[in-house]
């Protein structure tokens, strides 16, 4: 299967995309699926809900983005039921792009829900949400999406491209029933991602590449970040200078003629200002060319200097899938903050401990009646007091009440440090250094937390199976510490989504 992308922009005009729209339809063999970005770039467009009735009247199956960038969860389930009502069964659940300016200057970031809570949104809402009308309870209609996500496989750094594998599994763990890979220009990378589905039992999710076709000016604003999360090699650029779109386009082919060979599930085309007959060169191309690509890898192989890969290399040019997790094995050192906030979680907040012990039930019994925090005026309250100045004062903490430091290893607060404020992993959008996409200054925080959890003698790999909740608004601003030991934070109400063994029963469970 091939599905187009469809870039809706800055107008209510969208006179290119009808156009291939109707091409599309009045061809037999033509695109059939057509994916509808969600103001991607950060930058103000057209929503997908707005084009999807105009692809279904032309008999063509829409796919529809949903990204956390710009509303709240409030608004995001108010989106799902437009698009239900709308006939729409296909999502693409993204975290989104940083920002860009708008009008009167730069929009604020909202990121409620990243890709993986809107996953499980979406899961939620297959047998409908239970909510209050007055005194009643009332429950909205079910509807079953078939939901997707998004991974990307070309990151150059083992930080980078492990927490990208490991917030996969978490997607597919919270619902995702396809995947669509960031677009790149290696090979070997891309089929290291099907190599570690296969390894790690997720082979039955379908896959489809990205196959992006870029001009010279396109390649090089994703190599300036610009575009977020691309890995462009100067090799790549200098080549596309001497190209013209019959060349661009044969690459392309070649692209979608590896990936039907590589086992993917299709290809997944886009490119600036391509027609509908230009996609179906890049289709028709690679079919004649089926199983030649190889001979040809050189032309879609671009490696970056000095690279991480998964596994070492075979003697086809591509990856050896059989080979062992080539991880650097090095542990780094704990850093002394690190030291101190686990000595401090050890003895007084972990379960069992003097904190939990002697502030727990005095803290809860006050708390848990409680609606108007009153409670939190009283003595036992105040004694804690100093641990919001030593969070702010070693962490960056950012007060959301609501701390998850204890699972991030004291590495940093994703709240402070994260400028999309991420709570269960990483999104695509770091630059090849490991920067962050919105600021080229600050290092990627989840990187640091990779780091961090091997530093302390933890698995980094819990990321791929342990979803942090949503962040409870109502405790912004207000003592994580007390409202943890209160039991109001989010320790509760954390789900490991890892296959529940025969025999056993779990609340918690994967679409």
């Amino acid at each position: 299967m091939c599905t187009a992308e469809l870039v809706l922009g800055r107008d209510h005009t969208p006179l290119e995309a009808e156009d291939f729209v109707k091409e599309a339809a009045q061809q037999a063999d033509g695109i059939k699926v057509v994916s509808l970005t969600d103001l991607p770039g950060g930058n103000p467009a057209l929503p997908p809900e707005a084009f999807v009735p105009f692809v279904r009247e032309h008999g063509l199956t829409p796919i529809a983005h949903l990204a956390g960038k710009d509303g709240n969860r409030a608004f995001l389930e108010g989106r799902l039921h437009a698009l239900a009502h709308l006939g729409v069964e296909n999502i693409v659940a993204l975290t989104g792009d940083a920002q860009k300016d708008g009008f009167g200057g730069k929009s604020k970031p909202v990121y409620d829900l990243d890709s993986v809570l809107i996953l499980r949104l979406i899961c939620a809402l297959r047998d409908g949400l239970d909510y209050r009308v007055g005194a009643k309870t009332a429950r909205t209609v079910p509807f079953d999406f078939f939901a997707g996500a998004v991974v990307n496989p070309f990151k150059v750094r083992e930080p980078d491209l492990l927490m990208q594998f490991y917030k996969l599994q978490l997607k597919v763990a919270a619902g995702a029933r396809y995947i669509i890979t960031q677009l790149g220009y290696n090979v070997r990378k891309l089929y290291e991602l099907k190599q570690f589905m296969a390894r790690e039992g997720m082979d039955h999710i379908p896959v489809l590449a990205n196959v992006y076709v870029p001009t010279v000016k396109v390649a090089q604003m994703m190599q300036a970040g610009e575009v977020a999360g691309c890995v462009i090699p100067d090799e790549l650029i200098k080549r596309l200078e001497g190209e013209r779109k019959p060349q661009r386009l044969e690459r392309a082919a070649l692209m979608v003629a590896a990936a039907k060979d590589l086992g993917f599930a299709g290809a997944h085309l886009g490119g600036f200002g391509l027609t509908h007959r230009d996609f179906m060169t890049v289709l028709e191309g690679a079919a004649a060319m089926g199983k030649d690509w190889r001979k040809r890898m050189d032309e879609i192989l671009f490696p970056f200097p000095n690279e991480f890969y998964l596994f070492r290399a075979s003697g086809d040019g591509l990856s050896d899938g059989a080979s062992d997790y080539q991880v650097s094995g090095v542990k780094p050192q704990p850093s002394l903050v690190q030291r101190m906030s686990e000595m401090v979680y050890r003895h007084f907040i972990r379960e069992g401990s003097l904190g939990t012990r002697v502030f727990g039930p005095r803290l809860q019994a006050r708390a848990q009646p409680a609606t108007n925090g009153s409670w939190r005026h009283g003595m036992w309250h105040a004694l804690l007091g100093p641990s919001t100045l030593y969070r702010k004062a070693t962490l960056g903490c950012a007060s959301c009440g609501d701390c998850i430091q204890d699972h991030l290893n004291y590495a940093g607060c994703a709240m402070r440090w994260c400028y999309k404020e991420l709570r269960n992993g990483p999104c695509g959008g770091s630059r090849v250094d490991g920067t962050c996409e919105a600021r080229a200054d600050l290092p990627c925080v989840w990187n640091q937390v990779y780091l961090g959890a091997l530093a302390m003698g933890d698995d980094p790999g819990k990321f791929a199976h342990i979803l942090i909740p949503p962040r409870d608004w109502s405790l912004n601003h207000t003592n994580a510490l007390a409202n943890r030991l209160a039991g109001l934070d989010n320790l509760g109400k954390r789900s490991d989504l890892r296959p529940i063994p025969a025999g056993q029963t779990e609340d918690a469970k994967p679409c």
